[in-house]
């Protein structure tokens, strides 16, 4: 080979040496930063609890989770037929959306706007039924008013959608006709959502002049109960909606946003984050704050009908048990027709799959166990948090394990500090498995134990100290 192939070749290698590394250099760092991801993972650090009962806390509140959203799956009352199981939810609050277009409220005649309350009316019936108040989102624009027939944008004349929202308020806060009190308006249902409109903050599609109409009609409604008007409602939490709708001007009694978040964290996250926006708007940082839809995805999922859901939901309940927002809502309360499949949202089969409860829908009231005074407590894990609290000389201890990405199953070290000498009886309860009770004799202010957490479970430790005869 002549010295010049040799160059040659030499300059042809480096040349294809040269691009195969810009083609795989970055796949070469996708996989590796994966391979990290999986690693840190699988090395996550275990929990290792301590409690020290004497280091009392805030008071702890299970109201705020006890807030469900239905959604608009059927054009019917779809609660009508689980009202003892939704009752037995103890459901502070129950949010319903597609009011104008299920319902048939809103038509029109030669004298201007109708209004028909009945369909809506028995569906409030049975919201209240259960013990709970209605949450209204107002949403999406009657047929009658909306351009083109088309629900989910503006209306041909903004003034009748004011009017539209104005008679909402007076027929169901109106000390006249329904006569509810504290009643939640929220201005439309995901609105940044394609599905629903696909408003933006600006432009002809504007929420903000939507937002803005519905607050003129508030302000007109006569002879009301107090009553709040919020937003933005959209699909996750976002600064620009939320500046938005501060500097707007409206009037804005509270925040709504929906949260579909794998990661239980981010919904304590999210709360840090508005406090930190507002914190240049001093008049709205004390707000209500309503998550008014929560899940694991926005998309239907098999594991909404599994252990996984019970496990998400009760994780997110103790990132959120402090400082968490006025109101959770789970979605929903039941399933869609024709989700036989097991891919619905709901705590609750659809009719035409038996109406059975999911394992999610026993968590609310296995957690309500942990109203109390709260405790400092050290130790949590990547997998596996909680929380402790006392009351009625009782001491408790809540430990979900929850894992976004797998089925870890952990042995946890419990330990109890600063306790009275004495004999004292253990229960460990797990929402799905074993409820045992041991006892132990303290001598030296601390009592050790371990429980087994397997995957996706929740357990409430109770440790009562024994009267002496």
């Amino acid at each position: 080979m002549s010295v010049f192939m040799r160059q040659a070749t030499g300059k042809t290698t480096s040349v294809i040496s040269f691009l195969a590394l810009i083609i795989f250099l970055p796949l070469f760092i996708m996989v590796v930063g994966q391979t990290i991801t999986l690693m840190s993972r699988a090395a996550g650090t275990p929990a290792n609890i301590i409690v020290d009962t004497k280091s009392k806390l805030e008071v702890v509140k299970t109201d705020f989770y006890h807030a469900f959203a239905q959604g608009g799956e059927e054009s019917t009352d779809m609660l009508a037929s689980i009202v003892p199981d939704v009752k037995a939810l103890k459901p502070k609050v129950i949010r319903l959306d597609h009011l104008y277009d299920h319902y048939d409220v809103v038509g029109k005649d030669a004298n201007g706007l109708t209004f028909n309350w009945s369909k809506l009316d028995a569906v409030i019936n049975t919201i209240t039924s259960t013990g709970a108040k209605p949450v209204l989102a107002l949403s999406y624009m009657p047929g009658a008013i909306a351009k083109d027939g088309n629900i989910i944008g503006p209306p041909n004349d903004w003034n009748e959608w004011a009017l539209v929202v104005q008679k909402t308020i007076e027929h169901y806060s109106g000390k006249a006709e329904r006569n509810m009190s504290g009643i939640y308006y929220e201005v439309w249902n995901e609105p940044d959502l394609a599905q629903f409109g696909g408003w933006k903050l600006g432009g002809e599609k504007s929420y903000l002049t939507l937002y803005r109409y519905a607050a003129t009609g508030a302000g007109n409604a006569k002879n009301v109960n107090q009553f709040y008007l919020g937003g933005p409602v959209t699909t996750g939490l976002y600064k620009t909606w939320i500046l938005g709708l501060v500097e707007s001007g409206s009037r804005l009694d509270f925040f709504a946003w929906h949260s579909y978040l794998a990661e239980p964290e981010r919904f304590a996250t999210d709360q840090r984050n508005i406090i930190q926006w507002l914190l240049p708007y001093p008049n709205y940082t004390l707000l209500p704050k309503l998550i008014t839809e929560f899940g694991f995805t926005g998309s239907k999922s098999t594991a909404y009908g599994s252990a996984y859901a019970a496990a998400h939901a009760a994780a997110v309940i103790r990132q959120l048990i402090s400082g968490g927002p006025t109101y959770l809502f789970s979605f929903q309360l039941k399933d869609g027709p024709l989700q036989s499949d097991g891919t619905g949202w709901g705590l609750i089969t659809h009719d035409d799959n038996g109406l059975r409860k999911k394992p999610r829908y026993h968590v609310y009231n296995f957690m309500d166990t942990m109203a109390g005074t709260r405790l400092l407590l050290t130790g949590e894990g990547s997998w596996v948090t909680g929380f402790a609290t006392e009351r009625d000389d009782v001491i408790r201890l809540l430990l979900v394990n929850f894992d976004a990405n797998g089925s870890h199953s952990e042995q946890v070290p419990v330990q109890f500090n600063n306790l009275a000498p004495g004999s004292y009886k253990l229960r460990q309860r797990l929402l799905f498995g074993r409820d045992t009770t041991t006892t132990y004799e303290v001598t030296e202010n601390s009592l050790a134990t371990d429980i087994f957490m397997s995957a996706q479970n929740i357990a409430i430790l109770e440790l009562t100290k024994q009267q002496q005869p």
